[in-house]
């Protein structure tokens, strides 16, 4: 295939590109104060080419790509007499994904939801994944407990199910390893957008618990603008797609964690659990049976330096997948160990997951997937000024190698496997 054939971005991925570009140029203006209103915007920006050698079966591979993403977010809060805090915010996201195997962008909003902060707690409604990490400000959007504290901290990321690696893979074998990553990471549905109520306590004694509810997931991603959709079962792909249902009903999510913290140490264990009944759009192939995930971790930090992390997924209460051989039938299950070092503008650090559960494909097979991945940053503007007075600004640059070893059985006599390297290198900026 000819360079010029893979390496020029769809019309409607540089369109979204190009119009996070013009926002973030335009936009990055000091934050807007009058008496107790506020208007704040923030974003960031990532880059990263990258490149993966695979292997699967007797077939060798490689490919080259590049992932731009930008979001632009704006957010509006009026503080009460008594200091609740009233807030309406709106999150603006365009991404591409272009490769040799690969092409495909979106123009979307993820999030939009309003929210009230208090004594009371955080409550809040709209469009958005749950939960909040704190009761301050729009945080991010999952409790989990294993970072790779190296790479982007939002959008496509290097963290365990990060899903920026994978890009750069044959589409049926990505979406066979982005299907099984969340185990170990965090409960399932962790990540899904659509309409939700949440609730967050205030901190007692160190404790929280959060609750959220969602009556139907009628949009995974948010609201989609423009879509270019990134082909499937390319040529060479030894492995069928994973089926990604998006439709589920009464989507129930909770968590409780607990934080202490010292002048040297930083403490942090929970649980989330997720339960959710099928959709419309559920394969009858996969039975109509109820989602259920737990996940359990904890994480430490020592003297601002180091940073351990362990956490594990038991999705075994959702019932067996109908067809699949009895020896193959082992319950859903992940767990992750990640370990972090910051010193001055650099962050070395690394995981490794494993994960197993019944593939969504047609024909029923377990999957099985090892991942280990170790990368470092280096923060080049340490002032973080870029912007001037007004503004907090990370410009860092990251690279990271990405082993995987995937593996597929779908009777006892039969597998199938494939393991590889993908290696990637980026920039990022942010403000706030």
């Amino acid at each position: 295939m000819r360079v010029s054939g893979y390496l020029i971005i769809t019309k409607s991925a540089t369109l979204c590109v190009i119009g996070i570009l013009i926002a973030l140029w335009f936009l990055c203006q000091p934050a807007y104060s009058a008496d107790n209103f506020e208007l704040k915007t923030s974003g960031y920006l990532n880059l990263t080419p990258g490149g993966v050698f695979h292997v699967a079966g007797s077939q060798t591979g490689s490919s080259v790509g590049i992932v731009p993403e930008g979001e632009i977010e704006f957010t509006s809060q009026y503080r009460l007499a008594d200091g609740t805090i009233l807030a309406l915010r709106v999150a603006i996201n365009a991404n591409a994904d272009v490769g040799q195997s690969f092409q495909g962008g979106d123009f979307l909003i993820p999030e939009v939801s309003a929210f009230m902060i208090g004594k009371f707690g955080r409550f809040e409604v709209g469009e958005r994944a749950a939960f909040p990490q704190s009761l301050v400000g729009f945080t991010p959007s999952e409790i989990a407990f294993t970072a790779a504290e190296f790479g982007p901290e939002s959008g496509a990321r290097l963290d365990p199910d990060g899903r920026l690696p994978p890009v750069f893979l044959q589409s049926g074998l990505a979406s066979r390893i982005d299907a099984l990553t969340y185990l170990g990471y965090s409960e399932r549905f962790y990540d899904v957008k659509s309409p939700k109520l949440i609730y967050i306590s205030p901190r007692i004694n160190g404790f929280y618990a959060a609750i959220s509810y969602c009556p139907w997931t009628i949009r995974p991603e948010g609201f989609q603008i423009t879509h270019t959709a990134t082909p499937t079962g390319a040529a060479g792909d030894p492995f069928a797609n994973a089926a990604s249902p998006s439709a589920f009903n009464n989507l129930l999510q909770t968590a409780v964690v607990y934080n202490h913290r010292t002048e040297d140490v930083d403490l942090t264990v929970g649980t989330t659990y997720s339960r959710a009944s099928p959709g419309d759009d559920t394969p009858r192939y996969l039975g109509q049976k109820d989602a259920n995930s737990i996940n359990a971790g904890g994480s430490i930090t020592l003297e601002d330096t180091w940073v351990f992390g362990a956490s594990a997924n038991y999705d075994g209460f959702s019932g067996t997948r109908p067809g699949l051989p009895p020896a193959l039938r082992r319950d859903p299950f992940g767990a992750i160990g990640s370990i972090n070092y910051a010193e001055g503008p650099w962050v070395l650090g690394g995981y490794y997951q494993y994960a197993t559960a019944p593939s969504t494909t047609v024909t029923p097979a377990r999957d099985q997937v090892q991942i280990v991945e170790v990368g470092l940053s280096y923060l080049l503007d340490q002032n973080h000024d870029l912007l001037g007075k007004g503004y907090y600004t990370d410009l860092k640059a990251y690279a990271s190698a990405y082993y995987y070893d995937f593996e597929t059985d779908s009777d006892q006599s039969h597998s199938e496997h494939a393991n590889g390297a993908a290696l990637v290198g980026g920039i990022r900026f942010s403000f706030f």
